[in-house]
C-alpha cells in the first residue's frame, strides 16, 4: 500500500469526549500526541489489528490505555471509536 504523501484524516465518535473526561489530565498530552501520530497510519508502532471486535477494527496502545478505531482506506480518514483504560474497552 503506498502512501501518496497525504495524511490521514482524524474523525471522532460523539462518545469520545466523555472517553476524554474520564481519563487522568497527566494522562491525555500522551494520548493526543498519540492521535496525532495516527494521521501517518499505518507507518507507527503499538497499533494491532483486531480480530471479531464488535467496535472496531484497530486498537492503539498508549500506556494503560487504549484507543479503538476504524480506517477508511480509500479517503484516507480515521474513525477513532473510543478511548479508556484497557481494563474498560475489551
Amino acid at each position: 500500500m503506498t502512501n501518496s504523501g497525504r495524511k490521514f484524516e482524524i474523525f471522532y465518535a460523539k462518545s469520545v469526549k466523555s472517553d476524554l473526561d474520564k481519563i487522568a489530565k497527566q494522562d491525555l498530552p500522551k494520548i493526543k500526541l498519540a492521535i496525532e501520530k495516527l494521521q501517518d497510519f499505518p507507518n507507527i508502532s503499538n497499533i494491532k489489528k483486531l480480530t471479531a471486535h464488535p467496535l472496531a477494527d484497530f486498537r492503539l496502545r498508549v500506556g494503560n490505555y487504549r484507543l479503538l478505531f476504524d480506517v477508511e482506506w480509500e479517503n484516507k480518514k480515521i474513525y477513532i471509536l473510543k478511548i479508556g483504560h484497557r481494563k474498560d474497552v475489551y
